[in-house]
């Protein structure tokens, strides 16, 4: 049997897990669940600090961060087989998540989307997000695009922001050291644990937008590939930082086959590779 769109119908739900990038909120995916096919259900996990739970403190640590995200996720998928999406700061959540479930040798997603962000193998590290000038924070919002000129121009939108964008960036920027200290743990595994690379083994697709400056080096993006042992495709769409949005179709039709496609049955019932809880 097909669904509507020509694609085969699988008789399993498959859970779509989904990020928001630095300073936004799942909002962005807030018209996902009615265009997806109808075997995905897409729910959405929120930072804190971030949208409706704008009330909570954000984190500044990586760890305190996925700690908490972890527990969160699993409560949110019961058990399920699910799949991960997230759009730049979303990516780096997102691929955090995929370790820490393997370290407590839980379910793998069938499936990784990561949007709008180079491999963070090659991400610079940058130490002066929490301490750096309002007007230099402004900047870098208007390259990325995706903000109004006339929020930026608002004083009192900008101090609304601003905390959350601070701790949001300084994450981003200190990625790369959380990472090393990540690669160094598994070095030092004790011999004979089979959790001992830090590549992952789920299949990666890699959404990019044409025009977008943060993205522009395709080396950098293609180093996403050396994440995962599993196979992984780059997608190119018109647009900036935000193709998410202004392509929104024809990122909706990619993110569906790439589901389709890894999100068999068989597939998922595969076992975590990791370390026994």
């Amino acid at each position: 049997m097909t669904s509507s769109n020509g694609l085969p119908r699988m008789s399993d739900p498959l859970i779509l897990v989904c990020l928001a990038h630095a300073g936004g909120s799942v909002a962005l995916y807030r018209d996902w669940q009615s265009r997806l096919p109808w075997f995905v259900q897409a729910r959405m996990l929120e930072l804190p600090g971030h949208g409706m739970r704008r009330s909570v403190s954000p984190h500044t640590e990586w760890p305190a961060l996925i700690e908490q995200l972890a527990d969160e996720l699993l409560a949110l998928v019961g058990g399920a087989p699910f799949a991960l999406f997230g759009h730049s700061m979303g990516s780096l959540v997102a691929l955090e998540l995929m370790h820490a479930l393997r370290e407590r040798g839980e379910r793998a997603p069938v499936w990784f989307g990561a949007s709008a962000t180079i491999s963070p193998a090659r991400r610079k590290h940058e130490t002066h997000w929490l301490n750096c000038s309002q007007s230099e924070m402004i900047a870098c919002l208007r390259e990325r695009g995706g903000t109004p000129a006339e929020l930026l121009d608002d004083a009192e939108f900008v101090d609304f922001m601003l905390p959350i964008l601070r701790a949001d960036f300084h994450l981003c920027g200190v990625h790369p050291a959380h990472i090393a200290a990540r690669a160094d743990a598994y070095r030092t595994m004790p011999p004979g644990m089979s959790n001992t690379s830090a590549m992952l083994d789920c299949p990666i697709d890699v959404f990019i937008g044409r025009d977008d400056p943060a993205t522009a080096n395709r080396a950098d993006v293609d180093a996403w590939a050396n994440e995962t042992r599993g196979p992984c495709a780059v997608h190119w769409f018109d647009g900036g930082h935000f193709f998410i949005d202004t392509a929104r179709e024809a990122v909706l039709a990619a993110v569906a086959k790439a589901l389709l496609l890894h999100g068999q049955p068989a597939q998922r019932a595969q076992p975590v590779r990791g370390v026994a809880a």
